[in-house]
């Protein structure tokens, strides 16, 4: 594109253009990178426009079009960890607006500008500020405009001063600031004992460590930048060096002490899993010392096992992959053996009872147990172990999972339907699935009638748009698509669930303390399904009008009859916003200009520009002492940029 056509281009943006480009949070930022004067050398050249723009770094970016003929978009490059579409890129683009509004000139850039190869690149240092693009706070804080270093600089300056010490005076500046800084000392001293041979050590020095930084809850605060994050680094590094050293007994000791304290060390944490994933990265080195441990294999899949099965917070993936590389048959069936004594010893649990853990405990056990049975081809022992622990720890959804991979349909769907009615009501996602199986087992064998009796009694139980859709697709099956339909809308408007249309008698459900009928939010779900607006319409006015239902589906409502019904539709969207304008929240406030872009268009689809404006200028007028939302409404409007 030449300069001339570029210009044109950028004249004719508005700042809705901007809006649709970056989206209300990165152009708030980027406008205020702009007014705090952090563009720099801008240039304006075939490409598009460049810049520099002062970051927590200083970065480099091209603001440019993209596409062919009338479809050209704006798009961005920077160096920024971003990459495109940033605040610093929106920053680049006041400014050029600016200077033209001033009749200020924007230099052209030479065709060998180095900033365009630190472009392509994307030579750019990482921002502190990267995370803040979705931020949700009034202010931003502001770096100052300074050129950083580059690590590469700093070490070759470091590089050229040790160059002038002797090895004794060397020796003894080491030495200086080990004493001055405890992590030094304490690296050295690591150093010199893995070379010495010192492991026991070593060990020693790890279990200290790993108690000092398990004494205390890791914690990290998000509001105040406060916190006590753990850093295991120390620990990994040792490891890593020992394991190198084919030291893997050292490696193992440590790896012991690490699963002694992880569960109970992490449950204290409140740090979004950092330590938990450090310690996951440990143990992978432990159990590749396990791995190369001159154990017997016996011994390496038993102690993996017990490992994974202890492991509360999944920080034993390692345990998982040790098991994979050992794959032969005597081995596991020697396993099996231990699992199957240990299984057999487990406390009692009574068929119905509640006892969560002591369950979780067994079905765990249980899994890698069915595991050993197949890695030592004992395939004929697994389906009775399935059937037996079904009954005992409500693991009906394993069991027909087995006896559906063994072809076993008939016994597949007996068991299935056993399952639901052994757990009731105790464990609904175990029998949501176990509906589901039956489900696809009937039909299956073109039981169409079980199905649609199936999900009737999940339609009284969990009314929703999702079981209306899998009802009726049943029922057309049986040809009984109307009757269906009919039985379940009645349903839905009176909550009686007479037999008149029903294929079958549904189970008696037991009433919700939260049920109220008409049951709005599904009638309006299946008449939006079904494109009938006029039903949808209905069913709202109702729902608005009955003081005792609380009703929230306005955005679906709005969005399904703004064609038909554009007044009804615009005061919905007016209301949903002007209810976030008042929160005076910056994430509300771009929620409330989402809402308007809808009430917009309908005002423009009908003609009443005019009005619209109105309705702006009311906004404005009403929420002036609201900078943050005055400032997103820029974004509505088709005012040009320059």
């Amino acid at each position: 594109m030449s300069i001339k056509n570029l210009k044109k281009k950028l004249e004719e943006l508005t700042y809705n253009d901007l809006q649709d480009w970056a989206g209300t949070k990165i152009l708030q930022r980027g406008d205020s990178y702009f007014k705090s004067g952090c563009v720099t050398n801008l240039r304006i050249t075939p490409k598009g426009l460049l810049a520099c723009v002062s970051g927590t770094h200083e970065y480099i970016t091209l603001v440019t079009f993209e596409g062919k003929g009338g479809k050209k978009y704006l798009s961005s490059d920077c160096t920024c960890p971003y990459g495109t579409d940033c605040k610093h890129a929106v920053a680049t683009l006041l400014a050029y607006c600016q200077a033209i509004k001033e009749k200020k000139t924007v230099q052209v850039a030479k065709s060998n500008d180095p900033d365009f190869e630190r472009i392509e690149s994307g030579n750019g240092e990482y921002d502190d500020e990267f995370d803040e693009e979705y931020d949700d706070f009034e202010t931003d804080t502001f770096p100052e405009k300074a050129s950083v270093k580059s690590k590469k600089d700093k070490e070759n300056e470091i590089s050229n001063f040790l160059d002038i010490f002797t090895k004794k005076s060397l020796k003894e500046l080491v030495i200086k600031l080990a004493h001055t800084y405890p992590e030094v000392r304490t690296e050295l001293l690591d150093k010199a004992r893995l070379e010495g041979g010192a492991v026991n050590k070593i060990v020693t020095s790890m279990r200290k460590e790993i108690d000092n930084i398990t004494s205390e809850p890791a914690w990290d605060s998000h509001w105040s930048d406060e916190g006590n994050l753990a850093d295991f680094s120390r620990v990994q590094t040792t490891m890593s060096s020992l394991y190198e050293q084919e030291q893997y007994d050292a490696v193992i000791d440590i790896t012991k002490e690490l699963l002694r304290t992880v569960d109970s060390y992490i449950s204290t944490c409140d740090d979004d899993g950092d330590s938990a994933i450090q310690i996951s990265e440990c143990l992978e080195t432990g159990f590749r010392a396990v791995e190369k441990s001159t154990w017997t294999n016996e011994k390496k899949v038993l102690f993996a096992i017990d490992a994974g099965l202890n492991d509360e917070y999944d920080t034993c993936s390692g345990a998982y992959v040790l098991l994979d590389l050992i794959n032969d048959k005597p081995t596991w069936s020697k396993v099996a053996d231990e699992l199957l004594h240990r299984l057999n010893n487990l406390p009692i649990i009574n068929e119905g009872s509640d006892n969560f853990n002591l369950k979780y405990r067994r079905k765990h056990l249980s899994n890698f147990l069915i595991s050993a049975f197949e890695n030592s081809d004992r395939m004929e022992e697994i389906l009775p172990l399935c059937k037996r622990e079904a009954a005992i720890t409500d693991s009906w959804e394993r069991y027909v999972d087995i006896l559906i991979d063994a072809r076993k349909y008939v016994e597949a769907r007996k068991a299935a339907e056993e399952g639901i009615q052994q757990v009731g009501t105790r464990y609904p996602g175990i029998v949501n699935s176990l509906r589901e199986k039956v489900a696809t087992l009937a039909e299956r064998s073109g039981d169409y009638d079980s199905i649609v009796l199936l999900r009737q009694e999940e339609f009284l139980n969990y009314p929703s748009l999702k079981i209306y859709n899998k009802l009726i697709k049943a029922a057309v099956h049986t040809k009984n698509r109307k009757k269906t339909r009919d039985w379940a809308l009645k349903y839905l408007k009176t909550g009686e669930a007479d037999l008149e249309n029903a294929i079958a008698a549904p189970a008696k459900k037991k009433g919700h303390y939260f049920e109220r009928f008409p049951n709005y939010s599904v009638l309006i779900d299946i008449a939006e399904k079904e494109k009938d607006v006029k039903t949808v319409y209905s069913w709202y006015k109702k729902a608005v009008s009955d003081k005792e239902v609380f009703f929230n589906e306005y955005e679906q409502v709005a969005q399904a009859i703004a064609k038909e019904y554009p007044d009804e539709a615009l005061n919905i969207w007016r209301m949903l916003a002007e209810k976030q304008i008042a929160l005076t929240k910056p994430s509300a406030y771009e929620t409330a200009v989402r809402f308007l872009r809808h009430a917009r268009d309908i005002y423009q689809n009908t003609g009443k520009n005019n009005e619209w404006e109105s309705y702006l200028a009311q906004l404005r007028e009403t929420n002036k002492r609201k900078t943050r939302f005055i400032q997103s409404l820029l974004g509505l409007t088709n005012k040009k940029l320059i």
